[in-house]
């Protein structure tokens, strides 16, 4: 009858490979052969560590980061369109290690939300970070954006606020995972505290992926952790040939929420009417009660410019106590700037 190792006999073979012993790994350059003979080969053995294994193969990896690198571009645009400011997502890693090691890795306080993925049994995690929730803030209630210099958790309000980033942020998401399968993410439960809410054991291999934020001039990281048990059961639908470097095929839902958000984005406009040039220091002596004698007589059209690149005719009109411009046509050459 086969001997059944206890626990203690299981710790001391591990620690005996860890360490290097002699004697832990066959030596198979020793052994005899006869005489005429090729020599056997050797076998190859292949490190595993018990405590930190790898649930989740390279292929897969690859995989997941072909598809939040694309979640990244599409979240950077959604991003710049809701804070109204110019922002950058970008892809840093996409990693495997244990749920008490990603906790480690986490500030505290920080904005901690445990995310449903339905049908998927399990909860996933999407923290963003002090450094770039409270700019976000700040810009929301129409500062400039600008880090808090003090530290302290976010209030109840401030998470109210901040909950417009975090719904986007997993609605991109839900797109980018609809190649593989279609999953509703929620928010379940959000602290500032990470160690509060507990989506998995502190044992459990999860995988990190880390996301650099920049807003302005101010940047931080956003983390997506998903444990390797929520997305097992689906990891024979990603599509390998993502990663394989194959030229990428544009999806018509990309263009159309990329026109979506351009249409949303404000341009500055202005109509303008044309003057006359006039000399430094005739500008400089003007003072109230002074005139300028313009070039226009009143009867030519008005340039109307947009973000500063003249594009229509018209003229300047008052209607109901508001200046309006009546557009009478394009002109030429501006069609390609639209």
């Amino acid at each position: 009858m086969a001997k059944i190792l206890t626990q203690e006999e299981v710790d001391a073979l591990l620690e005996a490979v860890a360490d290097g012993e002699e004697g832990a790994l066959p030596d198979v350059e020793e052994e005899t052969h006869a005489p005429g003979k090729a020599a056997p080969s050797s076998k190859k053995f292949i490190l595993y560590n018990f405590r930190r294994p790898e649930r989740i193969s390279k292929d897969q990896l690859r995989s997941l980061h072909f598809m939040h690198d694309r979640f990244a571009r599409n979240f950077s645009a959604s991003l710049s369109a809701y804070l109204r400011t110019i922002t950058e997502v970008n892809l840093v890693s996409v990693e495997q290690l244990s749920y008490a090691e990603f906790l480690l890795s986490l500030p505290d306080p920080t904005s901690f939300n445990a995310v449903s993925m339905k049908p998927l049994e399990g909860n996933a995690a999407l923290e963003l970070s002090p450094s770039l929730a409270f700019p976000m803030i700040d810009k929301l209630l129409g500062g400039p954006g600008m880090p808090l210099e003090i530290d302290r958790s976010i209030t109840e309000i401030e998470q109210n606020i901040i909950e417009g980033v975090i719904n986007l942020a997993l609605e991109d998401l839900m797109d980018t995972w609809r190649k593989t399968m279609e999953v509703e993410m929620r928010v379940e439960a959000r602290e500032t505290s990470p160690q509060l809410i507990q989506i998995v054991a502190p044992n459990e291999v999860v995988v990190l992926i880390v996301f650099e934020v920049k807003v302005g001039e101010v940047s931080g990281l956003m983390n997506f952790c998903i444990p390797t048990s929520l997305i097992e059961p689906i990891t024979g639908k990603f599509d390998h040939e993502l990663s394989t470097g194959s030229p990428r095929i544009h999806d018509p839902d990309d263009i159309i929420r990329m026109k979506r958000h351009m249409l949303e984005a404000k341009q500055s406009i202005s109509a303008e009417i044309a003057g006359s040039m006039v000399c430094i220091n005739d500008l400089v002596d003007l003072k109230k009660g002074d005139l300028l004698i313009l070039d226009y007589d009143g009867k030519s059209d008005t340039v109307l410019s947009v973000g500063g690149i003249p594009k229509l005719t018209g003229a300047v009109v008052d209607k109901t106590g508001q200046r309006c411009f009546v557009v009478k046509e394009r002109m030429s050459g501006s069609e390609g700037g639209d």
